[in-house]
Protein backbone atom coordinates (compact mmCIF):
# COMPACT_ATOMS: atom_id res chain seq x y z
CA UNK A 1 0.00 0.00 0.00
CA UNK A 2 1.68 3.27 -0.78
CA UNK A 3 2.31 5.79 2.13
CA UNK A 4 3.10 9.23 2.70
CA UNK A 5 6.53 8.28 3.54
CA UNK A 6 6.95 7.96 -0.16
CA UNK A 7 6.85 11.70 -0.88
CA UNK A 8 10.35 11.58 -1.67
CA UNK A 9 10.10 10.52 -5.19
CA UNK A 10 7.32 13.54 -5.65
CA UNK A 11 10.55 15.61 -5.58
CA UNK A 12 12.61 13.55 -8.57
CA UNK A 13 16.00 13.15 -6.14
CA UNK A 14 18.50 11.39 -8.07
CA UNK A 15 20.91 11.32 -5.23
CA UNK A 16 20.96 9.23 -1.73
CA UNK A 17 21.35 12.42 -0.42
CA UNK A 18 18.88 15.05 -0.45
CA UNK A 19 17.01 18.60 0.49
CA UNK A 20 13.27 19.50 -0.75
CA UNK A 21 12.63 22.99 -1.75
CA UNK A 22 10.75 24.76 0.93
CA UNK A 23 6.93 23.89 0.59
CA UNK A 24 4.41 26.40 2.32
CA UNK A 25 1.65 25.64 4.18
CA UNK A 26 -1.34 27.57 5.99
CA UNK A 27 -1.70 27.48 9.79
CA UNK A 28 -5.72 27.48 10.43
CA UNK A 29 -6.44 27.67 13.91
CA UNK A 30 -3.34 26.19 15.16
CA UNK A 31 -3.24 23.51 12.27
CA UNK A 32 -0.26 23.02 9.43
CA UNK A 33 -3.01 22.43 6.50
CA UNK A 34 -1.73 21.87 2.88
CA UNK A 35 -3.55 21.57 -0.41
CA UNK A 36 -4.77 17.89 -1.14
CA UNK A 37 -7.39 16.30 -3.74
CA UNK A 38 -9.42 13.32 -2.38
CA UNK A 39 -10.71 11.26 -5.44
CA UNK A 40 -10.13 14.36 -7.85
CA UNK A 41 -12.08 16.51 -5.38
CA UNK A 42 -9.86 19.74 -4.02
CA UNK A 43 -9.69 19.66 0.07
CA UNK A 44 -7.13 20.55 2.68
CA UNK A 45 -5.19 18.22 5.12
CA UNK A 46 -3.78 18.79 8.65
CA UNK A 47 0.05 17.29 9.22
CA UNK A 48 -0.56 15.20 12.46
CA UNK A 49 3.00 13.93 14.18
CA UNK A 50 0.63 12.82 17.41
CA UNK A 51 -1.73 10.25 15.13
CA UNK A 52 -0.45 6.51 14.51
CA UNK A 53 -1.75 6.90 11.01
CA UNK A 54 -3.57 8.71 8.15
CA UNK A 55 -7.10 9.48 8.27
CA UNK A 56 -9.89 10.70 6.42
CA UNK A 57 -12.60 12.82 6.71
CA UNK A 58 -16.15 11.15 7.94
CA UNK A 59 -17.97 14.06 6.09
CA UNK A 60 -16.15 13.23 3.00
CA UNK A 61 -17.04 9.81 3.13
CA UNK A 62 -20.60 10.58 3.68
CA UNK A 63 -20.84 13.00 0.60
CA UNK A 64 -19.11 10.76 -1.57
CA UNK A 65 -20.38 7.16 -0.56
CA UNK A 66 -20.04 4.34 -2.91
CA UNK A 67 -16.69 5.78 -4.47
CA UNK A 68 -14.18 4.10 -2.06
CA UNK A 69 -13.98 0.56 -0.18
CA UNK A 70 -13.76 -0.93 3.27
CA UNK A 71 -11.34 -3.22 4.77
CA UNK A 72 -10.11 -4.27 7.98
CA UNK A 73 -11.95 -3.00 11.84
CA UNK A 74 -9.80 -1.70 13.63
CA UNK A 75 -10.19 0.14 17.45
CA UNK A 76 -8.98 4.25 16.80
CA UNK A 77 -7.59 5.39 20.34
CA UNK A 78 -8.48 9.80 20.26
CA UNK A 79 -7.55 11.93 23.50
CA UNK A 80 -10.56 10.80 24.77
CA UNK A 81 -12.52 7.87 24.14
CA UNK A 82 -12.16 4.80 21.63
CA UNK A 83 -13.94 4.40 18.51
CA UNK A 84 -14.24 0.85 16.33
CA UNK A 85 -13.96 1.99 12.81
CA UNK A 86 -13.62 0.07 9.47
CA UNK A 87 -10.35 1.56 8.03
CA UNK A 88 -10.84 3.01 4.46
CA UNK A 89 -9.33 1.35 1.04
CA UNK A 90 -9.06 2.96 -2.52
CA UNK A 91 -9.30 6.69 -2.49
CA UNK A 92 -7.11 8.77 -4.79
CA UNK A 93 -4.92 11.08 -3.52
CA UNK A 94 -3.19 14.14 -4.94
CA UNK A 95 -0.89 15.68 -2.74
CA UNK A 96 2.71 17.72 -3.27
CA UNK A 97 1.73 17.73 -7.17
CA UNK A 98 1.41 13.54 -7.83
CA UNK A 99 -1.32 11.26 -7.17
CA UNK A 100 -1.59 7.98 -5.16
CA UNK A 101 -4.40 5.33 -4.48
CA UNK A 102 -4.15 4.95 -0.74
CA UNK A 103 -5.96 2.59 1.91
CA UNK A 104 -5.89 1.86 5.94
CA UNK A 105 -7.39 5.44 6.36
CA UNK A 106 -9.05 6.06 10.03
CA UNK A 107 -12.36 7.79 9.33
CA UNK A 108 -12.16 10.96 11.94
CA UNK A 109 -13.85 14.24 12.56
CA UNK A 110 -11.61 16.22 10.92
CA UNK A 111 -13.91 19.64 10.96
CA UNK A 112 -13.43 21.92 7.69
CA UNK A 113 -10.31 19.64 6.85
CA UNK A 114 -10.98 16.80 4.32
CA UNK A 115 -7.51 14.32 5.24
CA UNK A 116 -5.09 13.65 8.30
CA UNK A 117 -0.99 13.47 7.42
CA UNK A 118 -0.05 10.86 10.40
CA UNK A 119 3.19 9.90 11.54
CA UNK A 120 4.17 7.76 8.54
CA UNK A 121 4.99 10.92 6.79
CA UNK A 122 7.50 11.79 9.57
CA UNK A 123 9.01 8.58 10.72
CA UNK A 124 11.16 7.65 7.59
CA UNK A 125 12.95 11.52 6.86
CA UNK A 126 14.17 15.05 8.50
CA UNK A 127 11.33 17.10 8.61
CA UNK A 128 11.53 20.51 8.92
CA UNK A 129 8.79 22.99 10.02
CA UNK A 130 9.36 26.33 10.14
CA UNK A 131 6.32 27.61 11.69
CA UNK A 132 7.09 31.80 11.70
CA UNK A 133 7.86 31.45 7.69
CA UNK A 134 4.62 28.82 7.41
CA UNK A 135 6.80 26.61 5.31
CA UNK A 136 8.06 23.12 5.82
CA UNK A 137 10.45 20.96 3.92
CA UNK A 138 12.02 16.97 4.10
CA UNK A 139 15.61 15.74 3.87
CA UNK A 140 17.22 12.32 3.75
CA UNK A 141 19.26 11.57 6.92
CA UNK A 142 22.26 11.44 4.86
CA UNK A 143 22.18 15.40 4.15
CA UNK A 144 21.98 16.94 7.61
CA UNK A 145 24.14 15.94 10.54
CA UNK A 146 20.98 16.16 12.96
CA UNK A 147 23.40 14.77 16.16
CA UNK A 148 25.98 17.47 16.08
CA UNK A 149 22.83 20.28 16.77
CA UNK A 150 20.39 18.43 18.51
CA UNK A 151 18.87 20.36 21.62
CA UNK A 152 16.35 19.03 22.54
CA UNK A 153 15.94 15.37 24.39
CA UNK A 154 13.63 13.20 22.53
CA UNK A 155 12.41 9.60 22.80
CA UNK A 156 9.72 7.12 21.27
CA UNK A 157 7.70 6.05 23.54
CA UNK A 158 7.12 2.04 23.53
CA UNK A 159 3.32 2.13 24.63
CA UNK A 160 2.67 4.28 21.33
CA UNK A 161 5.26 4.84 19.06
CA UNK A 162 4.80 8.52 19.29
CA UNK A 163 7.71 11.26 19.77
CA UNK A 164 8.12 12.12 23.06
CA UNK A 165 10.27 15.43 24.53
CA UNK A 166 11.18 16.47 27.49
CA UNK A 167 10.06 19.63 29.38
CA UNK A 168 10.64 20.90 32.87
CA UNK A 169 7.33 22.68 33.92
CA UNK A 170 7.45 25.55 35.87
CA UNK A 171 10.45 24.40 37.47
CA UNK A 172 8.49 21.73 39.10
CA UNK A 173 7.99 19.01 37.03
CA UNK A 174 10.18 17.41 34.65
CA UNK A 175 8.08 15.07 32.26
CA UNK A 176 7.36 13.74 28.84
CA UNK A 177 5.10 14.95 26.26
CA UNK A 178 3.91 13.90 23.11
CA UNK A 179 5.45 16.44 20.09
CA UNK A 180 1.71 16.74 18.55
CA UNK A 181 2.08 18.73 15.78
CA UNK A 182 -2.17 17.81 15.56
CA UNK A 183 -2.45 19.57 18.74
CA UNK A 184 -4.20 23.32 18.32
CA UNK A 185 -2.99 24.09 21.80
CA UNK A 186 -0.07 24.84 23.93
CA UNK A 187 -0.12 21.68 26.40
CA UNK A 188 -2.55 19.11 27.09
CA UNK A 189 -1.75 17.78 30.62
CA UNK A 190 -3.24 15.25 32.84
CA UNK A 191 -5.54 16.74 35.46
CA UNK A 192 -3.79 14.41 38.34
CA UNK A 193 -0.48 16.36 37.43
CA UNK A 194 -1.67 19.82 37.78
CA UNK A 195 -3.68 18.84 40.76
CA UNK A 196 -0.75 17.27 42.72
CA UNK A 197 1.34 20.76 42.64
CA UNK A 198 -1.74 22.86 42.82
CA UNK A 199 -1.80 24.52 39.52
CA UNK A 200 -5.37 25.29 38.70
CA UNK A 201 -5.70 26.93 42.44
CA UNK A 202 -2.85 28.63 42.19
CA UNK A 203 -2.85 30.05 38.93
CA UNK A 204 -6.55 30.50 38.22
CA UNK A 205 -8.41 28.28 35.23
CA UNK A 206 -10.87 28.94 33.08
CA UNK A 207 -13.62 26.33 31.57
CA UNK A 208 -13.36 25.23 27.92
CA UNK A 209 -14.58 22.98 25.26
CA UNK A 210 -12.71 20.41 23.69
CA UNK A 211 -12.92 17.78 20.39
CA UNK A 212 -11.11 14.92 19.19
CA UNK A 213 -10.75 12.82 16.31
CA UNK A 214 -13.46 10.65 17.46
CA UNK A 215 -15.98 13.43 17.50
CA UNK A 216 -16.34 13.35 21.39
CA UNK A 217 -16.78 16.65 23.04
CA UNK A 218 -15.04 17.13 26.35
CA UNK A 219 -15.27 19.87 28.80
CA UNK A 220 -11.88 21.21 29.79
CA UNK A 221 -9.87 23.88 32.32
CA UNK A 222 -7.39 26.12 30.99
CA UNK A 223 -4.70 28.22 33.03
CA UNK A 224 -1.38 29.73 32.34
CA UNK A 225 1.25 28.28 33.26
CA UNK A 226 4.22 30.82 34.35
CA UNK A 227 7.04 29.04 32.53
CA UNK A 228 7.87 26.15 30.41
CA UNK A 229 11.78 24.67 29.68
CA UNK A 230 11.93 23.09 26.37
CA UNK A 231 15.86 22.01 25.62
CA UNK A 232 17.74 25.72 26.12
CA UNK A 233 14.72 27.93 26.02
CA UNK A 234 12.28 29.08 28.26
CA UNK A 235 8.83 30.36 27.45
CA UNK A 236 6.14 32.39 29.74
CA UNK A 237 2.68 31.98 30.15
CA UNK A 238 1.70 29.04 28.42
CA UNK A 239 -1.20 27.73 27.85
CA UNK A 240 -1.99 24.50 29.62
CA UNK A 241 -5.44 22.68 29.23
CA UNK A 242 -6.65 19.50 31.18
CA UNK A 243 -9.87 17.47 31.28
CA UNK A 244 -12.62 18.11 33.46
CA UNK A 245 -12.63 16.47 36.91
CA UNK A 246 -13.79 12.77 36.11
CA UNK A 247 -13.01 12.82 32.42
CA UNK A 248 -10.28 9.64 30.77
CA UNK A 249 -8.21 10.23 28.64
CA UNK A 250 -5.83 7.71 26.98
CA UNK A 251 -2.97 10.05 27.45
CA UNK A 252 -0.21 7.50 28.46
CA UNK A 253 -2.28 4.66 27.93
CA UNK A 254 -0.29 1.11 27.01
CA UNK A 255 -1.52 0.24 23.36
CA UNK A 256 1.75 -2.79 23.00
CA UNK A 257 2.68 -5.54 24.93
CA UNK A 258 5.43 -4.70 26.09
CA UNK A 259 6.51 -5.04 29.74
CA UNK A 260 5.12 -2.47 31.97
CA UNK A 261 9.20 -1.23 33.59
CA UNK A 262 10.00 -0.26 30.25
CA UNK A 263 6.06 1.34 29.88
CA UNK A 264 6.64 3.62 33.41
CA UNK A 265 10.10 4.80 32.03
CA UNK A 266 8.36 5.95 27.95
CA UNK A 267 4.80 6.88 29.23
CA UNK A 268 3.68 10.80 28.01
CA UNK A 269 2.44 13.28 30.71
CA UNK A 270 0.39 15.02 27.65
CA UNK A 271 0.95 17.02 24.36
CA UNK A 272 3.14 19.17 23.35
CA UNK A 273 1.46 21.30 20.74
CA UNK A 274 0.98 24.32 18.20
CA UNK A 275 0.83 26.98 20.60
CA UNK A 276 4.43 25.95 21.94
CA UNK A 277 5.55 24.89 18.43
CA UNK A 278 4.50 28.43 16.35
CA UNK A 279 7.61 30.18 17.90
CA UNK A 280 10.04 27.78 16.24
CA UNK A 281 11.79 26.50 13.49
CA UNK A 282 11.30 22.90 14.08
CA UNK A 283 13.90 19.76 12.38
CA UNK A 284 13.03 16.30 13.72
CA UNK A 285 14.59 12.93 13.10
CA UNK A 286 12.06 10.47 15.25
CA UNK A 287 14.01 7.51 13.51
CA UNK A 288 17.24 8.55 15.57
CA UNK A 289 15.52 10.25 18.14
CA UNK A 290 17.09 13.24 17.33
CA UNK A 291 15.17 17.04 17.69
CA UNK A 292 16.76 21.00 16.95
CA UNK A 293 14.95 23.82 17.94
CA UNK A 294 15.34 27.05 16.48
CA UNK A 295 13.92 30.50 17.91
CA UNK A 296 12.55 32.78 15.01
CA UNK A 297 14.60 35.73 14.61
Amino acid sequence: MPRLVLLVLLFAFQAEAFVSDWIPFEQVRGHITIPVTLNGIRTTAILDSGSSGNGIAKAFLIQNEGSYGYGRAINMRGVYGVQRVRLVEGIDVGIFGARMTMGELMPMSLGQHGFLVGLPFFENYIVQIDYPNNRLRIASRESMNLKKVANVKMKISKASSHPLVKVNLNDEYKTWLTLDTGNSGGIFLKRFDAERFDWLERFGYEDTLGKGVTGKVNEMDTFNLPTLELGPFELENVVVTVPDEGVETNIGRDRSNVWRRELNNTKSSGLLGYDVLRHFVVTMDFKRKLLHFEAAE
